[in-house]
């Protein structure tokens, strides 16, 4: 009977150690979410058509009226849960992939939306962590056949907030790094990938503005909270400021 009891919980033990590898922060090398070792997102500010890019975000913040409805929208990406990684140790670190799924929602039909195993293996995934922002952006690009995607670091909440409205208008959601620090549901800090699928500005300060996003973890990954999010933009930017990559 003891050592029934001693297998079990070398059993849980060893459970465990694979559900947490590579999903808090303070053991993920490299960060999920991040950009690979190196990589300068600033290298592509030669490109003649992500400047043009750029210049339309800026123009979508700077060129509308207070009253104009396009200071609120957003995206139908499906039902609630319907990309949230399976509850499965073997998918604890699939927020990449799931993410990508529900950002391809606002471009296709349910039914054309790739397997998530189809998009983690286009994203090279490591299940030991996860995946890279380049290859979230590369893949969504793949999926979409376009060139709508780029790598992006933004300087703060205001940009973070004018790539959201630029793409939202578009039809596009962004999908961003983020450390989920004192977010409600998690229970544990780690690095993690969350899709940007709404906007309400109605109100000019960053304190006031509010961001909809998609969490796709899993009760096994270490999250109990809601699917759908709408949180206040600055408090957004603080948890995606500490793993700031973006497809966008």
């Amino acid at each position: 009977m003891l050592k029934r009891v001693l297998f079990c919980l070398l059993a849980v033990m060893m459970v465990g150690s694979v559900i947490t590898s590579g999903v808090f922060a303070s053991e993920s090398t490299p960060q999920n979410g991040s950009f690979p070792q190196g990589y300068d997102p600033n290298s592509q500010l030669n490109s003649p058509q992500y400047q043009q890019k750029l210049l339309r975000a800026n123009n979508v913040s700077s060129n509308i009226s207070p009253s104009a409805d396009i200071l609120k929208r957003s995206l139908d990406l499906g039902t609630s849960g319907e990309y949230r990684e399976p509850n499965e140790a073997a998918y604890v670190n699939y927020c990449g992939p799931a993410s990508t799924r529900a950002a391809l929602r606002a471009r296709m039909p349910a039914s054309e939306i790739p397997s998530l195993d189809s998009v983690g293996q286009c994203e090279n995934i490591d299940p030991n962590w996860g995946v890279y922002m380049t290859s979230v952006t590369s893949c969504l690009n793949f999926y979409l056949n376009s060139t709508f995607y780029w790598n992006g670091a933004a300087s703060g909440a205001t940009q973070l907030a004018d790539w959201v409205k630029s793409d939202v208008l578009q039809n596009y959601a962004v999908v961003t790094g983020i450390y989920t620090v004192e977010i409600v549901g998690w229970y544990a800090p780690v690095y993690h990938i969350v899709t940007l699928y709404g906007y309400d500005f109605t109100y000019s300060s960053s304190a006031d503005k509010q961001i909809n996003y998609i969490d796709t973890a899993s009760v096994m990954a270490g999250y109990t909270g809601s699917y759908f999010n709408k949180v206040d933009l600055s408090w957004l930017w603080d948890r995606v400021s500490q793993n700031n990559a973006q497809a966008w």
